[in-house]
C-alpha cells in the first residue's frame, strides 16, 4: 500500500498531454470552440482518460495556473523575498509565464487566474503576513488590494505591454498601494 500522496506518474501524463492539447488548440480557435474531443484527440487519449483527469476543459487551466502558483509558493518560501522586492519577485515570475498568460487573457479567461491569485494572496501563508505592521483586522484589505492590483497591472502589462520594465512595474505597485501616487 502506498503511503506517500504523489500523484500516479500515469496520471500526470496524461494531465500534461491534454494541457499541451489544449493550449496547442487555444493558439488556432476561440476556447469556447473547442471540444472535449478535440483536446483528447490531439492529446492522443480517450475522451474517457479526459474524464478521469478533469471534469471540463477549464479544469485543464486550472492545473496549470495551480501548479504555476504552487511553484511561486515554493519560490517564495525558498528566497523570502524583503517587503519591498516581493512586487519585483512577483513580476518576474509571472513575466516568464508571459505567453501562458497573453493566451488566457487574449482568450478572455483571466478570471481563472485572477480568482487563484485573490486565493493565493488571500492565503494565511504567514509569510506575507509577517511583511505587514498592522492590525490583523486590516491584512485582510491590505491583502485584497495587493490581489487587485497585482492582477490589475500584471494583465495591462501583458495585454498592452507599453514596454515597461520590471521594476517600474515593481515601483508603480508599490507607490499606489502605499499611498504615494495620490497628490
Amino acid at each position: 500500500m502506498l503511503t506517500d500522496k504523489r500523484e500516479n506518474p500515469m496520471a500526470i501524463r496524461s494531465k500534461n498531454a491534454l494541457s499541451s492539447a489544449l493550449l496547442t488548440l487555444m493558439l488556432y480557435k476561440p476556447f469556447g470552440e473547442i471540444a472535449i474531443s478535440d483536446i483528447a484527440g490531439r492529446a492522443h487519449l480517450s475522451r474517457q482518460t479526459f474524464y478521469t483527469n478533469f471534469q471540463r476543459k477549464e479544469d485543464i487551466l486550472l492545473y496549470l495556473i495551480h501548479g504555476l502558483f504552487r511553484r511561486y509558493r515554493d519560490r517564495l518560501t525558498t528566497s523570502r523575498p524583503a517587503p519591498e522586492n516581493l512586487m519585483i519577485d512577483y513580476f518576474i515570475f509571472w513575466g516568464d509565464s508571459r505567453d501562458f498568460l497573453a493566451l488566457l487573457f487574449k482568450q478572455g479567461l483571466g478570471r481563472l487566474f485572477q480568482d487563484c491569485n485573490r486565493s493565493f494572496f488571500a492565503e494565511d501563508t504567514g509569510m506575507i503576513d509577517d511583511m505587514f505592521t498592522c492590525e490583523p483586522w486590516q491584512l485582510p484589505y491590505i491583502k485584497a488590494s495587493l490581489a487587485g492590483v497585482t492582477y490589475e497591472f500584471l494583465l495591462m502589462w501583458i495585454t498592452k505591454d507599453g514596454g515597461l520594465s520590471v521594476d517600474v512595474l515593481s515601483s508603480m505597485t508599490v507607490n499606489l498601494l502605499s499611498g504615494r501616487l495620490f497628490s
